[in-house]
């Protein structure tokens, strides 16, 4: 090494002396103290402090916005030069994350995160989403449709516009999003006791030592954005040196502080390739358990020859299991006669002389496989005579069932009661499929009767077995459920625009249950129309009653 090589290292270590010599005096004016132990029933629970979850490094320098009428601090020159040395050394720890994990991504083995929780920090991506994330500066929107709104959300609730399944205005938080606002909770709170002082008055000697703990925490705003990530806006009491009481809100407000987080989203990341396979395509069994209702089998019939088996979809086999003598007969000539015209012959005609109970005749038409001639284990598909779907779906069906993998429960599109439907729209009397419009129907999200599963899955369940000994509709598709969504079965949910649950008069007889009596007439009410359709009906219109009769109901 030259001389004037080691005449700049010399000064740069003149120069850095005085910085390392401010870090040392301030990390000796911050003493910490344990965590206060917070417990809340049936609220987001918090761990000790040492195992918060701090935010995914600095990838920009952390903005501290000060109140507006902020208090003089003692030895001001030398908090202010403590937070200029904080923000020089997080720009060059970013620097070195950044190189690293530049390095790292190059390599193949990922981006090199924080070494106690190993989560992904800094790189390019993240730090573009960070500087164009709606947090950090307004955006322009083209109309009102295009705003997505935040949730409000406390430790022991969660209040969202989009009510999903349940329908629930406010509802606990449970499960990944538990988790999920638990984290930001955490790393809020590493925030705020890292940044002490800059937020705290040093003046207050009761708040010297005091760390914020989660029950600090007042309320939080939430909001998942496709493009830049989830947003976090969290408001916390602030620690500062009490006051008189006062009465009033606007003062109590003011004594909040606010942090912002974003969790924005890591760049695409190839999980699996999976090549088409080169064999032949598996069967699908359609069970369909059947009691009376010749008029709505023939219909199904009809819709089954036309949307499946004209449009080329083979590999596929019937299976009707009928309870009951009564039109049994009607039922065998009917299927006699779709064989003959359509040269169809992959069906079975089950007969169980019994109450028509639909879990006992899924679970018998499945089992009825293993005295088939054909491979031992199949596709199922567990249908309704009032389902209408065709070859599209087949397909689907296909595609997102998996032995051993994953079984697929769609979200079926509800038909309204066309009866009511037809004197507000242009109702299509001729289309065996319904049209996917609000004013036709309704994703039918709360229902899980419709499933393709491989049948060697469905047995290792166990099926239906161990549930209630039920008899007629309602309360066996969610125990099915429950038991793929409770196996190591991987489960997809999705709405699926090539099946419909057609409308059809509902009875819901008081012999049922309690429980499913309830269910069964929530289940019509929901059925028969839309909330504007029923309003219309409900009230006069233009000076005239639109009254439905009994009969079309």
């Amino acid at each position: 090494m030259n001389r004037s090589a080691r005449r700049v290292l010399l000064r740069l270590f003149l120069l850095a002396l005085p910085l390392v010599v401010l870090t040392l005096f301030a990390t000796s004016l911050l003493t910490n103290s344990n965590v206060d132990s917070v417990h809340n029933h049936n609220a987001l629970t918090f761990a000790s402090e040492d195992r918060l979850v701090p935010p995914c490094g600095n990838q920009l320098p952390l903005e501290i916005v000060p109140p507006p009428a902020a208090p003089s601090l003692p030895h001001e020159e030398l908090q202010k030069q403590l937070q200029q040395l904080k923000q020089v050394i997080s720009q060059l720890e970013d620097r070195l994350r950044l190189q690293d994990g530049m390095a790292a991504a190059v390599a193949g083995i990922g981006v090199v995160g924080d070494s106690d929780n190993n989560v992904p920090c800094s790189s390019k991506y993240i730090q573009k989403q960070i500087e164009q994330s709606e947090i950090e500066k307004g955006k322009k929107w083209h109309n009102e449709y295009e705003i997505i709104p935040h949730s409000l959300f406390t430790l022991q609730a969660f209040y969202s516009t989009e009510t999903g399944m349940g329908r629930r205005v406010v509802e606990r938080p449970i499960g990944s999003r538990r988790q999920d606002l638990q984290e930001a909770v955490s790393s809020a709170l590493s925030v705020l006791n890292n940044n002490r002082d800059a937020i705290m008055p040093q003046t207050a000697t009761n708040t010297k030592n005091k760390r914020y703990v989660a029950s600090d925490f007042v309320e939080g705003l939430y909001r998942l954005d496709p493009i830049e990530g989830t947003q976090y806006e969290l408001w916390f009491n602030h620690q500062q040196q009490p006051a008189a009481p006062s009465t009033d809100n606007h003062s109590k407000r003011s004594n909040l502080v606010r942090v912002s987080l974003l969790r924005p989203h890591a760049p695409l990341v190839a999980v699996r390739l999976e090549q088409p396979l080169q064999l032949e395509l598996p069967i699908v069994n359609i069970i369909v358990p059947l009691s009376g209702r010749l008029s709505a089998f023939e219909s199904f019939l009809t819709r089954f020859q036309k949307n499946v088996l004209t449009a080329g979809q083979g590999r596929v086999h019937l299976t009707v299991v009928f309870f009951g003598d009564q039109h049994w007969d009607e039922i065998q000539r009917e299927m006699l006669t779709f064989e003959k015209n359509n040269g169809f012959s992959n069906f079975h005609l089950l007969n169980i002389n019994t109450t028509f109970s639909r879990a006992r005749g899924l679970q018998v038409g499945v089992e009825h496989w293993e005295s088939s001639p054909i491979e031992e284990d199949v596709l199922v598909f567990l249908c309704d005579v009032d389902v209408a779907f065709d070859s599209s779906f087949i397909e689907r069906c296909r595609r997102n069932a998996q032995p051993k993998r994953q079984a697929y429960f769609p979200i079926v599109f509800s038909q309204y009661n066309p009866n009511v439907t037809r004197r507000y729209t242009h109702h299509r009397e001729d289309s065996v499929i319904p049209a996917l419009h609000k004013d036709y129907g309704f994703w039918r999200d709360f229902g899980f009767g419709m499933v393709c599963t491989y049948r060697s899955d469905f047995l290792n369940l166990g099926g239906f077995h161990g549930g209630d000994e039920t008899t007629g509709w309602g309360g066996e598709d969610l125990f099915l459920y429950r038991k793929y969504i409770r196996s190591t079965l991987r489960v997809i949910r999705a709405p699926d625009k090539n099946i419909f649950h057609l409308w059809h008069p509902k009875k819901c007889p008081s012999t049922l249950g309690p429980v499913q009596r309830r269910a069964c007439l929530q289940s019509r009410g929901r059925n028969e129309a839309s909330y504007d359709q029923l309003a219309l009906l409900l009230f006069s219109v233009d000076g005239q009653s639109h009254h439905v009769s009994e009969s079309e109901i």
